[in-house]
């Protein structure tokens, strides 16, 4: 799937089930979403499951909607 700027999605925590909106800034495959939090507006990292073997830190979130 390409996830492009400006594209509106859900990302959900792996382990607290918590669901974040978030605006797609950036998306890396070995890095994860550069996206911005629609509650707060700031641009944070959301790393993907498949990123810890790039040697990224938790947590960890999937997308629940596209």
């Amino acid at each position: 799937m390409v996830y492009r700027k400006g594209k509106e999605i859900i990302l959900e925590d792996v382990e607290s089930k918590n669901k974040i909106p978030v605006t797609i800034v950036m998306h890396d495959s070995k890095q994860g979403f550069l996206a911005e939090d629609k509650e707060t507006g700031d641009w944070i990292w959301y790393r993907e499951p498949e990123n810890k073997d790039n040697g990224w830190d938790g947590p960890y979130y999937k997308v629940v909607k596209k």
